[in-house]
């Protein structure tokens, strides 16, 4: 999933942190995500 040093998968499109991407952002990176698959919060649901 995401790079545990950057933790974006997409870190060129990044412009501050995960947690701040606007919805239209996540929707760019990785399409209808429901939730952003970069935020710690995601990713503490997923393990």
């Amino acid at each position: 999933m995401c790079d545990e040093k950057n933790k974006c998968q997409q870190p060129e499109k990044l412009e501050e942190k995960p947690e701040e991407c606007s919805p239209e952002q996540v929707e760019e990176c990785h399409g209808e995500a429901e939730e952003h698959p970069c935020t710690e919060e995601t990713e503490q649901k997923e393990q």
